[in-house]
C-alpha cells in the first residue's frame, strides 16, 4: 500500500472571488456587514457614507453596531475563521442580550465578513467586549498575494494600535472601509431604499442609521394590494408541506426602480432571492403589468437543515426539488396577479370622474350611438398600458374625450345618410333628420365656441402683461385672426403682401429677432383673391398718433394700387383692401384724422380689450343662434344652454 500524502491548498486568489467578485457593488456589500451586527444582537447599526458626488479613494465608509462586540480569542477563533459554519453544533439562534430575546441566526456560511473587500482594499476592525479592546486591519492586497495558505500559517492582520488596551466603553464593533474601489456616485434616497428593501427584521428591536437618519421599510401607495391592509401577509402552504408568506401591490404608475419591481425572497429576515417574477416573460398584457408590480415572500423553510440559497445571497438555487416547488406556486401567483390588476385597474378607470362625465353625456345620445360609444369605452380602459403623458395627463381620460368628440362628428356624416335615404313623401321623418342634425351642429358649434373662449382668455393675459407687439401678439393674431372679427375664420397670412410692401417701405420699425432678421411692424391677412387687410399691431398700453396713421394709410393706397394693376382680369382684382389699427388709445390732437380716414374707408382702429369682448360676445351670440334652430327639450341642447360657454369643460 503506498505511503504517499494528498495535500488540499488555498490560494490567497479565492477571497478574490469571495469577496470583489461576489459583492461587487456598496449595497450588497454594506447589507453583510449590517447582517454581521444583526447576529451580535446589536439594536442599533450607524453607517456612515459619502451621498451625492463621485467616490474617491480616500474616502471611508464606517459601519458601527452596539451588538456584544469581540474579544482578542473570539476575533481569531470565530471572526478570521472563513468558512466557519455559524449554527455548527448550536441551536441556530443567538444567545438574549441587550435586553433582547434571542435572534435566528442570519449567518451561516461564514463568508460575510469578505463581502466589503468588494468594495474596499481594507477592512478596519475596531471591536470592544468585556472592557478589552480588539484593534486590527484585513489588507486586500497582501491577503490576496499569496499563491497558498498553509495551516501552520495562514494570513496574519495588522495589529493596530489601540489593540489589547483595557476601555470603558461600551460594547460594539466599528468596521472602517478604506482604500475605496467604488468611484460611482451613490444616490442617498436610493442607497437607504435598497438597504431597506434587502432586511426584513427592521423595527423598533433592529434599527439602521444612515448618515444620521434612520431608515423604515414604509410602503409606497398601492393603486391595488393583496392583502389590502398594509403591512399584512397571507400565509400559504405548499403542496410538499413547507408554509410561506407573502403580499403583493400594484403601483398606480410604473415602477421607475427596476430593483424595486418583482418579488424579493426573504429567509430569516435576510434578502435570497433579488427581486424577480419566477422566470416569467409576461404575456399579452403580463409584461407591462410586471413594471407596476411588487412584492415580498417569507420563505424561512429554504434555510432550513438544507441550504438554498447562493453563496452570494442574490439567489436561491431554484433547480433543487424543494425550491422548485415555490417556484412553481410563484409563477401561477404572478399569472393570477396580472389577470386580477387588469380588471381591477379597467374597473378603476371606468370610476375616474372625468370618464364618468362622458358617460353620463352618451346616455344622451341615441341608442346606436350610446351603444358605440360605450364600446369604446369598455375597449380603452382595457389597455392597462395607458398612463399618463409627458405633462402629467391621464391618457384615457383624453382618448374617452376625444371618442366621444369623434362620434359626435360622425353623427354629422349618419345625419347625411339618413337624409339621402329617406322617403321624399316622409314628411314626418325629414323633420326628424333636420332636427338631429341642428342638435349636432350646436354640439360642435358648442366645442368651437369654448375653444375660442379659452384663446381668448390667454390672449387678455398677454394684454394685461403688455406683451411685446413683435413678435409675441402679432404671432398670436396670424395664427387666429379671427381674435380680430369672427368674420375672419378663413383668413390666412398673406406673406406675399408682406414682401410687397417691404419691397417698398423697408421696416418701418425693425426688430432683431434671435436669428439676426428683422420683422415689420405690420402683417397682411387675406382670402388670396378678393380680400385683404393690412393689420398694424402697437403694444398694450402704447398710444398711436398722425405719424402711424399715415404711415397705414400709405400701405392700404400702395397695396390697392399696386394689385388691382398687376392683376390679369377682373375676376382678381382685390374688392376689398383696408388697414387695421391695434392699438389702446389715440393721442388727443390726431383723433380727428384718425376719424377721417376711418370715414373714408381706409382703415379702421380697434382697442385692444374692446376687440376681444366684441369677438367673444359675436360668438357667444353666434353659439345661441345655432342653439335656437335644434329642439329646446333634447337633454343635450338643456346642458349647453346650461353650461354657456364659460364652464370651462366641453358641451354635451
Amino acid at each position: 500500500m503506498s505511503e504517499r500524502e494528498y495535500t488540499m491548498k488555498v490560494a490567497g486568489q479565492l477571497f478574490r472571488h469571495l469577496g470583489l467578485q461576489m459583492y461587487s457593488g456598496a449595497v450588497p456589500a454594506i447589507a453583510e456587514l449590517i447582517s454581521n451586527a444583526y447576529d451580535a444582537m446589536a439594536r442599533n447599526v450607524w453607517i456612515k457614507i459619502p451621498v451625492g458626488r463621485s467616490l474617491q479613494k480616500n474616502d471611508e465608509i464606517a459601519v458601527t453596531d452596539d451588538g456584544h462586540g469581540m474579544t482578542y480569542d473570539e476575533c481569531n477563533r470565530d471572526y478570521l475563521y472563513v468558512g466557519r459554519n455559524r449554527r455548527g453544533g448550536q441551536s441556530g439562534r443567538t444567545e438574549p442580550y441587550n435586553d433582547l430575546k434571542s435572534r435566528r441566526v442570519q449567518g451561516r456560511k461564514g463568508i460575510g465578513k469578505l463581502a466589503a473587500f468588494g468594495i474596499a482594499d481594507r477592512i478596519g476592525v475596531r471591536t470592544v467586549k468585556n472592557r478589552e479592546l480588539a484593534h486590527f486591519a484585513l489588507d486586500y492586497s497582501e491577503l490576496t498575494r499569496s499563491t497558498e495558505f498553509a495551516d501552520s500559517a495562514g494570513y496574519k492582520p495588522k495589529t493596530l494600535q489601540e489593540d489589547g488596551q483595557a476601555t470603558d466603553e461600551t460594547p460594539g464593533t466599528a468596521i472602517t472601509l478604506s482604500r475605496l474601489k467604488i468611484t460611482r456616485r451613490i444616490d442617498a434616497n436610493e442607497f437607504k431604499r435598497s438597504i431597506a428593501r434587502r432586511l426584513l427584521v427592521l423595527d423598533d428591536s433592529f434599527r439602521v442609521h444612515i448618515n444620521g437618519s434612520l431608515i423604515s421599510r414604509d410602503e409606497v401607495p398601492f393603486q391595488f394590494r393583496v392583502p389590502e391592509n398594509a403591512g399584512s401577509w397571507a400565509t400559504y402552504r405548499l403542496p410538499d408541506g413547507n408554509s410561506l408568506k407573502w403580499w403583493a401591490g400594484f403601483c398606480k404608475n410604473t415602477i421607475p426602480d427596476e430593483e424595486m419591481r418583482g418579488f424579493v425572497v426573504y429567509v430569516r429576515g435576510k434578502l435570497a432571492q433579488a427581486p424577480w417574477f419566477f422566470d416569467l416573460s409576461g404575456g399579452v398584457w403580463g409584461q407591462h403589468g410586471m413594471q407596476y408590480l411588487t412584492g415580498e415572500i417569507q420563505a424561512d423553510y429554504l434555510d432550513g437543515h438544507k441550504d438554498l440559497i447562493a453563496t452570494d445571497r442574490g439567489a436561491v438555487r431554484w433547480e433543487d426539488p424543494m425550491a422548485a416547488s415555490l417556484k412553481t406556486w410563484g409563477q401561477s401567483k404572478v399569472r393570477h396577479l396580472l389577470e386580477k390588476w387588469t380588471i381591477q385597474r379597467k374597473q378603476a378607470k371606468v370610476t375616474d370622474p372625468r370618464i364618468i362625465t362622458y358617460i353620463e353625456r352618451a346616455q344622451r345620445l341615441p341608442p346606436r350611438d350610446r351603444k358605440i360609444f360605450e364600446q369604446v369605452v369598455d375597449r380603452i380602459c382595457s389597455i392597462p398600458q395607458l398612463g399618463r403623458d409627458k405633462e402629467g395627463k391621464e391618457i384615457t381620460d383624453e382618448l374617452v374625450e376625444f371618442a366621444y368628440n369623434a362620434l359626435t362628428n360622425l353623427s354629422f356624416l349618419e345625419a347625411i345618410r339618413r337624409l339621402n335615404t329617406a322617403p321624399t313623401d316622409d314628411i314626418n321623418k325629414f323633420s326628424e333628420i333636420v332636427s338631429e342634425w341642428d342638435i349636432i351642429e350646436a354640439i360642435n358649434t358648442a366645442h368651437l365656441v369654448k375653444g375660442r373662449v379659452e384663446i381668448i382668455t390667454r390672449f387678455k393675459t398677454m394684454i394685461d402683461a403688455k406683451a411685446k407687439e413683435k413678435p409675441d401678439m402679432q404671432d398670436y393674431l396670424k395664427k387666429y385672426p379671427w381674435l380680430i372679427d369672427p368674420k375672419w375664420t378663413m383668413l390666412t397670412h398673406e406673406n406675399s403682401l408682406d414682401r410687397i410692401l417691404v419691397d417698398q417701405f423697408g421696416d418701418a420699425t425693425p426688430t432683431k429677432e434671435a436669428e439676426g432678421r428683422k420683422r415689420p411692424d405690420y402683417f397682411c391677412l387675406g382670402d388670396r383673391y378678393r380680400t385683404a387687410h393690412v393689420v398694424e399691431v402697437k403694444r398694450p398700453g402704447n398710444r398711436v398718433g398722425r405719424r402711424e396713421l399715415d404711415q397705414l394709410r400709405d400701405y392700404v393706397y400702395f397695396l390697392r394700387n399696386r394689385l388691382n394693376e398687376s392683376a390679369t382680369a377682373d375676376a382678381y382684382r382685390r374688392s376689398t383692401i383696408n388697414g387695421l389699427l391695434i392699438a389702446d388709445d389715440i393721442r388727443h390732437g390726431d383723433r380727428q384724422i384718425a376719424d377721417m380716414y376711418q370715414r373714408d374707408g381706409v382703415l379702421d382702429i380697434r382697442k385692444w380689450h374692446n376687440l376681444l369682448d366684441t369677438t367673444e360676445a359675436l360668438h357667444a351670440e353666434y353659439l345661441e343662434v345655432v342653439t335656437k334652430r335644434a329642439p329646446q327639450d333634447d337633454p343635450r341642447i338643456e346642458r349647453i344652454l346650461k353650461d354657456g360657454i364659460h364652464d370651462g369643460g366641453s358641451p354635451a
